[in-house]
């Protein structure tokens, strides 16, 4: 049989091929598992504003968001109450809020009972509490807080500490720098003095340490509470925990006051400091010539002329009299300034008034206002850097300016006096 006695099939054309969409080529892919999947979004950064929205929604606004409809999506100062007076101070306090409440408050009550209403009446006693201390803010005496108050309750611990790490005896009959602390400044709340090895010490001072926390916020929510929440005593114990335990004893003085933290933030303050400065020097430098830099070993010379000389001593005679000038401008500026004593109702150009404030002070248990140079920051500065120690007659002589301005003719720092404004 020949070849070509064989019958060949006849050919068929091909088909043109289409080429598959884009989503048939993803569901493909995701069916064979052998493609790659599509590219995500990009991740949320947790520490954004929006983040930090859709954890207090979900934390604090989950019965409001259930009656509305998913639509609408109300702000979150319409659902919550207003905290301060400031927007963006309540979203990180409502933020700081959500975590303690979802952490240590929902994680043992959602156990019992699926009903967010105790979680409104608890943020609605301390949006109340927030914003009763905030107008008491208002009315503080920040300077003499700051100033005066602060830097005296710094000045004697700084002498205790120094006397009691100076002992009179030396070993074997040396005392206890701890137990010498506390007999000159006696703390309630730390006592007793713990004792190596000694848990039972330690256990009590812990407990003395929770007690006067507690002591310390019911006091204070005494003063914000209205009367009809301080009747409640299960909403006064619930937000006294909150505030004595949670933030209090565990963020301020677990974790705020350790050694660590406040070395770190001093750390992170010092770099970004200094990375601004950086870069502040660098677009100084970048517009401008640098000058070459001189050969090692070759002294610079100053060439002195007259015309150097006498523009020399132009600048000088123009700061001198610009500072005199700017001396005489505030002290007559000082006189449309209001007085700094607030305690009293004090009439226009009344002395006796002034005078007078001092004793009502006394008499309604209030610190009395003293000069600015007064403030006990001077001493506590001169204490803290031995002034007296390192430099006694420049420490005599601060001191007798300091009176001298102060009591001496004029009284040029005094009380609301034109320098003390």
């Amino acid at each position: 049989m020949s070849s070509a006695s064989v019958a060949t099939p006849p050919t068929r054309l091909a088909a043109p091929r289409t080429r598959p969409s884009a989503a048939q080529q993803q569901r493909d892919a995701a069916a064979s598992g052998d493609g790659r999947r599509p590219d995500r979004a990009p991740s949320m950064d947790p520490l954004s504003d929006k983040a930090t929205l859709i954890l207090i929604r979900r934390v604090l606004c989950a019965e409001k968001l259930a009656d509305k409809g998913r639509e609408v999506v109300p702000p979150i100062e319409e659902l919550l109450p207003s905290l301060t007076s400031r927007n963006d101070v309540d979203l990180q306090l409502y933020a700081f809020l959500a975590i303690i409440i979802r952490e240590f408050v929902q994680a043992w009550y959602n156990k019992i009972t699926p009903d967010e209403t105790f979680v409104a009446e608890v943020l609605q006693v301390i949006a109340h509490c927030s914003r009763a201390l905030e107008q008491r803010f208002r009315t503080l005496d920040v300077e003499s807080l700051v100033l005066d108050e602060i830097p005296d309750l710094l000045d004697r611990h700084i002498t205790a500490y120094r006397a009691s790490h100076d002992p009179v005896s030396q070993s074997p009959i040396a005392v206890n720098p701890q137990e010498v602390y506390h007999a000159l400044f006696p703390l309630p709340q730390l006592s007793p003095v713990p004792q190596a090895g000694d848990e039972k010490v330690l256990e009590e001072q812990k407990e003395n340490e929770a007690a006067y926390r507690q002591l310390l916020v019911q006091a204070v929510l005494a003063i914000l509470l209205p009367t009809e929440d301080l009747e409640n005593p299960c909403l006064t114990a619930i937000v006294g925990q909150i505030f004595s335990e949670l933030i209090v004893g565990n963020i301020i003085a677990g974790k705020a006051s350790q050694p660590w933290l406040l070395y770190e933030s001093i750390c992170i303050a010092g770099r970004v400091l200094g990375e601004k400065k950086t870069r502040a020097t660098q677009r100084m430098v970048s517009g401008r010539h640098v000058p070459p830099v001189k050969a090692k070993g070759k002294k610079e010379q100053i060439k002195w002329s007259a015309q150097a000389i006498f523009l020399t001593m132009v600048h000088f005679v123009v700061m001198i009299f610009s500072s005199v000038r700017l001396l005489i401008t505030t002290l007559a500026a000082s006189s449309s300034l209001p007085l700094r004593q607030t305690g009293v109702e004090l009439s226009s150009g009344s002395k006796d008034a002034i005078e007078s404030s001092t004793s009502t002070d006394e008499d309604s248990n209030k610190p009395a206002k003293v000069p600015v140079l007064n403030f006990k920051v001077w001493y506590c500065v001169g204490n803290l850097i031995q002034l007296d120690t390192r430099m006694p007659w420049l420490s005599g002589f601060l001191s007798l300016v300091q009176y001298q301005a102060v009591n001496g003719p004029g009284r040029l720092a005094g009380l609301n006096s034109p320098l003390d404004r």
